[in-house]
This record gives structure tokens, sequence and C-alpha cells, in this order.
């Protein structure tokens, strides 16, 4: 029996032909943590807006949870997030889009701030924030509370510039076509992925203050487990601008699963043994590299002297 939407969510969102902002939501078997997302999407302060649930071949009731919020239900066969994200922001209406994770919390001027943000930047191609954990092991939560800034930074120094989190994503829908979107083969890194192509077209921007509060489900074995799930990935992309290593299984619950943690440090110290090596020894920028004067002129003084003797 379905609930009754105005009772259920106190006043409809403005589901409108013509939107200003489409928020598109990927889902795959998220009945445990749908109604709180998009409970939260419905609460906004900006109204001109359409909901887009993008049912991923859900066995669940995420499909009539996603109905009940009068969600503009789309279904995507082909299983991934980039699979999902890509029919769900092709399907938009809207002149901007905006993506989370369905296990997600917005504040409530989550789209306000958004649509603020382009409408003062024409340059803006795309905007993102950072995200905190409401669940999840303790280390995990104060790891993101206090350190998620200071990474994101580095990584930016790393990668040459922002690579915004599909948890809290926005784009212009005509940079997004114009760089063809989302490399839907990808089951992890999609959203740096397509950051990088979008900042060839414009302004990419992060806002570490924008933040949003998501799930600790992928911390659920622990803080170091969970990087070490996401580590390789991060090390592929930033040393050799690769984003496809390896493949991820969904992860619905929190409850501990023992994770294949020996491949993956296997994995991450083979990376950081061939980097050590190739910039130690094959490292094309040594070549161009001169010793500085003051130890030539010590060998040269040194030489001198053992001559002299």
């Amino acid at each position: 029996m379905k609930v009754d939407r105005i009772t259920l969510l106190g006043s409809p969102h403005k589901n409108s032909c013509n939107p200003l902002v489409s928020v598109v939501i990927p889902a795959y078997n998220e009945e445990q943590y749908l109604s709180g997302t998009l409970q939260s999407v419905i609460n906004q302060d900006f109204q001109n807006f359409e909901l887009i649930v993008v049912n991923n071949n859900s066995t669940d009731k995420t499909a009539e949870i996603a109905e009940n919020f009068g969600a503009n239900i789309i279904f995507e066969p082909r299983q991934g997030v980039g699979f999902a994200r890509q029919r769900g922001f092709m399907e938009a209406k809207g002149s901007i889009i905006a993506t989370t994770d369905a296990d997600t919390i917005l504040p409530s001027n989550w789209l306000s701030r958004i649509v603020d943000k382009f409408e003062k930047d024409e340059n803006l191609v795309a905007f993102g924030g950072l995200y905190t954990l409401y669940s999840g092991p303790l280390s995990a939560r104060l790891t993101f509370s206090y350190f998620a800034h200071p990474a994101w930074a580095l990584d930016k120094f790393f990668s040459g510039g922002w690579g915004l989190p599909g948890v809290n994503f926005a784009v212009r829908k005509d940079a997004f076509l114009k760089v063809g979107g989302f490399k839907t083969e990808l089951s992890i890194g999609e959203d740096a992925e397509i950051s990088r192509r979008l900042r060839k077209t414009g302004k990419v921007l992060l806002d570490p203050s924008f933040l949003v509060k998501t799930s600790g489900r992928r911390y659920r074995s622990g803080l170091i487990v969970g990087f070490m799930t996401y580590l390789p990935n991060g090390i592929t992309r930033i040393l050799f601008n690769k984003h496809k290593f390896l493949k991820l299984p969904a992860i619905r619950s929190e409850r501990p699963l023992l994770p294949r943690l020996l491949a993956r440090f296997i994995f991450v110290l083979i990376i950081i043994t061939f980097s050590f090596f190739y910039f130690s020894h094959y490292c094309p920028l040594r070549a161009g590299l001169k010793r500085p004067n003051f130890i030539i002129n010590k060998i040269k003084a040194k030489q001198t002297r053992m001559k002299s003797s």
C-alpha cells in the first residue's frame, strides 16, 4: 500500500517540466538509507528542482520508497554507479545537475548554495564540497571531521586541480555534455575522473565548508581497512593518471565484512616500490637535473687536493 505523498512529506517539491536544477541519486538496494536522503532533498529551502532516482537493478524496496517521495524513477539495467549517474544526468531537464549518494543527508540550504555559486560566476562549470560521516567507527568519523580538507588539498596539489566527490557534486549540464559525461566503465573514481576533464572547460571549485553527511558503511571494518580499499585507486590516479585498476563490490550494510586486505596491501606496496624505483633511476626529469654549484666546487677542490698531494 502506497503512503500518501502529502502526508509523508508535508509538502511536495516542485517537480516541474522546466526545473532549474535536477537532483540525481543513483540507488542500488538502498531501502535502509534512501528515505532519509530523499527527505533531506524534499526539505530544501530552494524548491525549483526535479528529483530523479536511478534504480540500478534494485531487488529490495528502493523503487517503492522513491515513488512514495514523488521522485522520477529511471531504471538503468547496466550495473554500476558510472552507468547509473550517466543515465540520470542524461535524463535531467535542469541546466544545473546536482548529485549525491543514496545514504547521504543534505543540509537544507544545499541547493540554494549550489545555485548561488553558479549564478555569481558564469565561468564556474562544476562545484562541490566535502563530507563527514554520521555513522561508522569513531576513528573514521573523527578523521573525516578533522583531516578531510588537508587530504583533499593534497590531492589537488598532486592532481593539478580539485577533484569533486560524487556525494557532493554539481555541474552545468552543457559542460557535462561537452566533456562526454562519465566514464561508465569505472566502478570507482568516476567523479574524480570527470572533474579532471571539466577543469579543461572552465572553473571547478571545491568549498571545504560546504558539507554533507554520509554513512560510514564504507569504513565498517575500520578506518585502515577502509583506506586500503580506496587507496590503490588514488595512487594509480595520481601517479599514472589511470582510474581503472580495481573493482569494488557494492557496500550496502554497516556490518563488518572480512576484507581482502592482504591483496590490497600487497598491491599498494608494489605500486610504491615501483614508483620509488622509477623516480630514483629512470625518471625523465633526472636527465635535466644539474648538481648545485657548491657541490661541483667541492668536488673540484677535492680533486685538486688529491692531485697536489
